[in-house]
């Protein structure tokens, strides 16, 4: 994994991206930042496996650029909320989350691609 951590760019498609960066937020201050491989990047497409790996990270919240419907409902059903509309960097995207720029997404708030 290279150029990762809060000035990679953040992924066009949720389920195409290479890893995740994960951040640790203690008291609306980031406390850490770290990532994880998404094993499932390769076109294997495993909709649950991004799911069920960051829950077992103690996610609770992603912020996505774009994202199919089977993954949405993964994320969902393990209780981490999906916020939609990040673009840039994952700093810029975590500037806009915290300007309230960013959708939260339900089951319903899929993207638009043919390929779902």
């Amino acid at each position: 994994m290279s150029d990762i951590g809060l000035e990679s760019d953040v992924c066009a498609h949720f389920g195409s991206c290479e890893y995740f960066t994960i951040l640790d937020i203690k008291d609306g201050v980031i406390a850490g930042v770290s990532a994880v491989s998404n094993g499932t990047h390769d076109g294997e497409h495993n909709c649950a496996a991004p799911a069920l790996l960051l829950k077992s990270e103690g996610v609770d919240a992603v912020l996505v650029s774009g994202i199919g419907g089977r993954p949405l409902m993964a994320l969902t059903g393990n209780q981490i909320r999906v916020f939609a509309g990040a673009v840039g960097r994952v700093s810029d995207a975590i500037l806009d989350y915290k300007e309230g720029l960013l959708q939260e997404l339900s089951t319903r708030g899929t993207c638009n691609c043919s390929h779902h």
